[in-house]
């Protein structure tokens, strides 16, 4: 557990105004959980992480499951599935927020284990092939669903969707002058 506090803590460094926001919840027990492992940390007076006791109970709590922790670490649209908050809902959202908005400054531990320029240039190719990677799987969803649509049609178009839609709502509207049109002709007999 003393591992995790440290690794929360290098990050909350980086990014000092996280400090400056979770110093308001000094001496609060927060229970981190990524199903299965679970940890309970203290926010200390210097807004930083500590291991809590084994017996602590936690004041509030957090848990991921492994594919919302994904979402998470690769900055994906904020969805909550997957995430639940428990006691201090205040504390726990504000924890969660601190959490979900640190930027680790990668290039700034790497230089320190390879160098300044090493570490520009590894990232700079990193982030060149992130790009690339992204690119690449965005051209290749956009070829499956031109095949999907066009090849083999296995999803809908939206013009047919909206010719459906709107051939229902006439259907429907059919319907009810049909069945005015019955209450009349009953009426009169």
């Amino acid at each position: 557990m003393k591992l995790a506090a440290d690794s929360i803590n290098h990050l909350l460094r980086q990014n000092a105004w996280a400090t400056e926001r979770l110093r308001a919840y000094a001496g609060k027990t927060v229970k981190l959980a990524l199903t299965p492992v679970e940890a309970c940390f203290t926010i200390a007076a210097n807004g930083e992480f500590a291991p809590a006791a084994a017996d602590t109970v936690a004041d509030a709590g957090i848990t991921l499951t492994p594919f919302a922790a994904l979402r998470l670490l690769t900055r994906q649209e904020q969805d909550n599935s997957g995430i639940a908050l428990e006691g201090d809902t205040e504390l726990a959202a504000a924890v969660g927020k601190v959490l979900q908005q640190l930027q680790w400054e990668y290039e700034e531990d790497l230089s320190k284990l390879i160098g300044d320029i090493p570490a520009h240039e590894l990232v700079s190719l990193g982030k060149r092939v992130a790009a690339e990677g992204q690119r690449q799987l965005t051209s290749l969803a956009g070829m499956f669903a031109e095949y999907w649509l066009e090849e083999r049609p296995l999803i809908a178009k939206r013009r047919d969707l909206e010719h459906f839609a709107a051939e229902v709502g006439a259907l429907r509207d059919d319907a009810e002058r049909f069945a005015k049109r019955m209450e009349k002709l009953e009426k009169s007999l």
